[in-house]
């Protein structure tokens, strides 16, 4: 009598199928994993850049729309429309400070410092600065750890602060602006002024 065959799968072979399975799965998930570390650090750094350029294209704008107009501060002295440091005096200090206009207002005063490692916007009511005025004060990032300005003079020189000593009527031809927020490169934006 004639045996017939059976067909299946013997034990070692599903035994090495499971196996074969197992490490494409293994492969399949490291890769996986791979990417989705890739996709969180990319979306981190497009957060980062986003949020720098706001910032960078909002000083660009208020450059651009500073006016020659000086102001009063809170004890009445006149002051320049356009001031700034590479490494303000006070911590209080302003950084970049100016006169800017708008077409649905008048003439306002705002400023941009650096205050426990927070870059902030300050925006006055006014012009003229009562003896009790203060600025409304809006944070625009809180990890940075350097904010400073240079001046670009008539001569193509830079300065590290402005105005000029006793020249406070004269415009710079630019202002470089070098933000740096922690764990990250320093990020310098020139803005040559109209």
């Amino acid at each position: 009598m004639m045996r017939r065959r059976m067909h299946g799968f013997t034990l070692l072979e599903i035994l090495i199928a499971l196996m074969i399975f197992a490490v494409v799965a293994l492969v399949a998930y490291r890769g996986l994993e791979q990417v989705a570390k890739v996709k969180v650090r990319l979306d981190q750094e497009a957060a980062y850049w986003r949020e720098t350029a706001l910032v960078l294209d909002r000083i660009e704008e208020d450059l651009m729309h500073q006016v020659e107009r000086p102001w009063r501060d809170q004890s009445g002295v006149a002051q320049p429309s356009l001031r700034g440091y590479l490494k303000p005096p006070r911590k209080v200090d302003a950084a970049l400070e100016l006169v800017r206009m708008d077409r649905a207002r008048e003439d306002y005063h705002v400023a941009y410092r650096l205050w426990d490692n927070e870059l902030q916007l300050l925006m006055w009511d006014s012009l003229d600065l009562a003896p009790l005025a203060e600025p409304v004060v809006h944070p625009l990032l809180s990890d940075v750890t350097r904010f400073e300005a240079r001046f670009l003079d008539a001569s193509g020189k830079w300065l590290p602060q402005w105005p000029v000593t006793g020249n406070s009527a004269v415009r710079p031809n630019a202002v470089e602006v070098t933000l740096e927020r922690s764990g990250k490169s320093p990020v310098t934006r020139v803005y040559l002024l109209p």
